[in-house]
């Protein structure tokens, strides 16, 4: 905390504060009426007149705090003494000359602050007229300067309660001081009753404009033909009341015309200093003071206090609608100012827009009036910047404007109106008569006030209008609900949502509400109630979720939360909303029975089904058939994590899954074991997905197939292979080769039955031996046997080299095979004849498949970024979709009759599939039903595998 400093006058400003009294004094009225206006015009919570003392501040007037003083030290305005500008602190716990302050920190909690300097009249700082709020806040330049204007006001208190005091000073010390006192700086007369004869000094012609000598003679007319009509009256009849013995003194304040035509105010003292044995008076003597600056100061001091006055009214004791207030407000003005026209405007681009008004009828000014902006005074006013005041707009600079010659308004004051920060339009009062007097302070304070107090109605009505637009746009309702220990229920407030839930508007429900829960769903109406009951009695937030019926009979959801008050009269009142829960409630609904669903499919699946928590491998949940294929119990496996169940040399491969599953979110199937309960091992298929919950937690679904009798049926299916490879194919390779030779007619000519028995046996034997070499395939393949030669190809040569090894095939059965689209320079790395027995498989395939007469077409394109695609079709019937899944596994025909009618082992696109997976290539197809098939190859590109 920075203390404030002792200004370098500090001895001869405490002399000045003393010498005014103002310390310790009572209470005054016209102070406190400043403090108020203040206060209410800038909207803050304290409002001060401080007078900094020796070691406190002292306020002589405060609204808002109850304290009457506090040590200087502490004291803002001991800040605020030391320069002439307004201080301002817009934010206290920001500012580190007074984050720490115990004002700050602690009652009244000080976080904005703005105080105006107040002077005496000598230019000592005495203390300031301060504004203070608790919460932080933006002070303007054109704030700045309404608080300077009321502390001028307050400066003149000041300067009134001084010229007071020294009028009392003077009273009691005149009747000891000498009336005539030579050279002095009052004017001196003495009046011969008998003669009329009058003596002025000079200083009582100088007070008129003249010098003595301009006067002579000089009589009683002198003084009296100088005198003002409305006071000479008056002041006759105090002479003679006073030289009757009617008063006990002569003293009155009066005009008198000064030489160049205006008034002059003058204090006239005197008394009879002879008289005649009879007591009649024979001479008076006396003095004039002239007191114009004093009198006119005490009228501004009054126009002040009658402006303030005035504000105060408009602030506070109007009534009615906004625009009845406005109007009121302007009428007000209208009075104040002496002018007969107030216009409150908005500017809408070059438009001027009459919103408020107050005129003589006949004038024709009514709200909703438009004039172009270049036509009015305000254009005027629009090219400077602060109040314009023009009391004779004949005689000023803008006499030629256009606006004047059209409208001839003689008196035009004017400010801009502003709302937030923005320009609104403009306050104005007019006339069609020259204004007497010039605009002066009071007037621009009037008007500034009154333009901050306008601006602050306008902003406090777009605000809610704002805010209104905003609450009706907002799903559901908001809502005030009260309900009155007799059972009395309304809603103060609503938003316009409570139509779309109940059917009824605000108004239905701002005195009954009891409507309301007639549209309540009847086996919902008790929970309410019970839990509105429950919400009173402990004051407690109230919240549930019930049906209303609505107007075509059909159920909607809602949901509803509120804060319950109790007020001073025993009424509780719940600010809260409702909102529309049917979507989500349908959804809870659905999620519920889809839950069920996945549960049973879980509960009954045949494959074991596990749920783990990704990051430490805890079971979560398993299926029966895990539990069955593993031997645990339930509570024994969820005690485990999945590490536990895997034997340490499939560490690695479950590594790789759970890498995949970070990359991919799932991972391929993989072949691993696990440990039974009693230690024992069995050969499992495991797939799995990874899936993020909303709270970020990642869990893992695995799939755990027992594939044992996979297991036992893929060794039956080696040992066979084995059985054929060494017991069928030695013998079968005579046969077919002495069949061979026999219907070649190495025996020479045979029988015509004979040949036609010889060549199906020979053609059988063919089909055998290639069963047998595709089973032999299959089983090298799989054992991991199988030799490659990768190098780099010409794609084309080998895609010719394939068709060329297929046209007999296709000759024999009247199809046509043909390239019909290929890339020059494409190469391939790949094992030629691997590619080749793949590729040929393929266009065997769509050959046999193929109509009589039809065509397979082989083309060449490029696949994905360092591939080429291999493409055969066919004119065949297509893969039916019933055989879509299983067109690539082992033995697999999508008719036992297309075996028999097309030829075949079901081993072809077995083998072709695990020869380009070998040569780091993959094989699909694509078909519709009765539109043939297009199988293709994709094989790495030479230089990019």
């Amino acid at each position: 905390m920075t203390p404030p400093l002792i200004p370098a006058n500090e001895w001869q400003r405490m002399q000045a504060l003393l010498k005014t009294g103002l310390l310790d004094s009572q209470p005054e009225a016209g102070f406190d009426r400043i403090t108020r206006i203040a206060q209410q015009t800038f909207g803050v919570e304290i409002a001060l007149v401080s007078l900094i003392d020796t070691d406190r501040q002292w306020f002589k007037s405060r609204q808002g705090l109850a304290a009457c003083e506090t040590h200087r030290n502490l004291s803002f305005c001991g800040h605020a003494i030391l320069d002439e500008a307004v201080f301002i602190v817009e934010d206290a716990l920001r500012d580190p000359r007074f984050a720490d302050n115990p004002l700050v920190l602690d009652a009244p909690y000080i976080r904005f602050y703005a105080g105006a300097p107040l002077h005496d009249s000598d230019g000592h700082r005495l203390g300031t007229l301060c504004i203070i709020d608790p919460k932080p806040r933006v002070f303007s330049e054109q704030d700045a300067q309404l608080l300077r204007e009321l502390a001028d006001c307050v400066e003149e208190q000041i300067r009134q309660r001084q010229l007071l005091a020294l009028s009392q000073a003077l009273e009691t010390s005149e009747a000891r001081a000498q009336l005539v006192i030579a050279n002095a700086s009052v004017g001196t007369w003495q009046w011969d009753l008998q003669t009329q004869e009058c003596e002025f000094n000079e200083r009582w012609a100088q007070m008129l404009g003249y010098q003595l000598f301009e006067l002579t003679p000089i009589d009683i007319e002198t003084w009296r033909s100088r005198l003002h009509p409305k006071d000479s009256l008056e002041l006759a009849s105090l002479l003679t009341r006073y030289l009757g013995g009617l008063e006990p003194k002569y003293e009155y304040k009066y005009r008198m015309r000064h030489k160049a035509g205006h008034w002059v105010w003058v204090q006239s003292h005197g008394q009879v200093v002879s008289r005649d044995a009879q007591g009649q008076a024979l001479k008076m003597y006396g003095s004039h003071m002239d007191i114009t600056a004093e009198h006119l100061a005490l009228v501004q001091l009054e126009r002040k206090n009658q402006a303030l006055a005035l504000l105060n009214c408009i602030s506070f004791e109007l009534t009615g609608s906004l625009d009845e207030k406005i109007t009121q407000a302007l009428t007000l003005g209208c009075h104040f100012l002496a002018l007969d026209i107030g216009i409150a405007s908005e500017i809408i681009g070059d438009v001027y827009a009459v919103r408020w008004a107050s005129a003589p009828p006949e004038m024709g000014i009514v709200p909703g009036l438009n004039f172009a902006l270049e036509q009015t005074y305000c254009q005027l006013l629009m090219q400077q910047t602060g109040i314009l005041g023009i009391s004779h707009m004949g005689e000023s600079a803008f006499k030629h404007e256009a606006c004047y010659q059209q409208l001839g308004l003689e008196s035009y004051l004017a400010i801009r109106l502003e709302v937030d920060g923005q320009l609104f339009g403009t306050l104005n009062f007019s006339d069609t008569q020259v204004r007497e007097l010039a605009f002066d302070d009071t007037d621009s304070m009037f008007l500034g006030l009154l333009a901050h107090w306008l601006g602050e109605m306008l902003s406090t009505k777009l605000r809610e209008e704002r805010l209104t637009k905003l609450l009706d746009q907002m799903p559901g309702m908001l809502f005030q609900y009260r309900q009155w220990p007799d059972g009395h229920i309304s809603f103060p407030y609503s938003s316009s949502g409570i139509k779309n839930f109940y059917g009824t508007t605000p108004a239905q429900v701002f005195q009954d509400a009891g409507q309301i829960f007639d549209r309540v769903y009847k086996p919902d109406l008790a929970q309410i109630q019970q839990s509105i009951a429950l919400s009173e009695r402990q004051l407690s937030t109230w919240y549930d979720q019930y049906r209303i019926v609505q107007t075509d009979g059909s159920l909607r959801w809602v949901e509803g939360r509120s804060q319950p008050e109790r007020l001073e009269d025993g009424s509780t009142i719940w600010h809260g909303y409702l909102v529309d829960i049917q979507a989500e409630k349908e959804a809870e609904l659905a999620l519920a029975a889809s839950e069920q669903r996945l549960r049973s499919l879980f509960d009954l699946s045949s494959i074991g089904i596990a749920l783990n928590d990704f990051q430490t491998g805890d079971f979560i949940d398993v299926n029966q058939a895990l539990l069955d294929s593993s031997g645990f119990q339930k509570e024994q496996l969820l005690a485990l994590d999945y590490r536990q169940l895997t034997p340490v040399e499939y560490q690695s491969q479950d590594k790789r899954a759970l890498a995949e599953l970070q990359v991919c979110g799932r991972c391929t199937p993989y072949e691993k074991e696990y440990f039974r309960w009693d230690g024992s091992r069995f050969p499992v298929r495991q797939q799995g997905v990874l899936v993020t919950e909303a709270d970020g937690r990642s869990l893992l679904w695995s799939l755990v197939e027992d594939i044992s009798e996979l297991k036992k049926v893929d060794q039956l299916q080696k040992e066979f292979v084995a059985t054929v490879s060494h017991e069928l194919r030695t013998p079968l390779t005579s046969i077919t080769g002495s069949l061979g030779l026999l219907v070649q007619g190495v025996l020479g000519e045979l029988p015509e039955k004979v040949v036609q028995l010889l060549r199906v046996a020979y053609h059988n034997s063919q089909r055998l031996n290639l069963l047998i070499n595709d089973l032999l395939d299959i089983e090298k393949l799989a054992a991991g046997k199988m030799p490659f030669d990768m190098q780099s190809h010409d794609l084309t040569s080998l895609v010719n080299a394939s068709i060329h090894l297929n046209q007999p095939l296709g000759k024999e059965r009247s199809v046509q095979l043909a390239l019909v689209a290929y890339v020059p320079g494409a190469r391939v790395h790949t094992d030629k004849d691997r590619f080749l027995q793949a590729l040929s498989n393929l266009q065997a395939n769509a050959i046999k498949f193929s109509p009589k007469g039809g065509h397979v077409t082989v083309s060449i394109e490029r696949a994905a970024l360092g591939y080429w695609r291999v493409r055969v079709q066919d004119e065949g019937e297509g893969v039916p979709l019933s055989f879509k899944d299983r067109v690539f596994e082992k033995f697999a025909q999508a008719d036992s009759s297309d075996s028999r009618q097309k030829g075949g082992t079901g081993l072809g696109l077995a083998i072709t599939k695990e020869l380009m997976a070998r040569m780091q290539g993959q094989v699909d197809y694509e078909s519709l039903p009765g539109q043939g098939a297009c199988f293709w190859l994709e094989v790495p590109a030479a230089g990019e595998a």
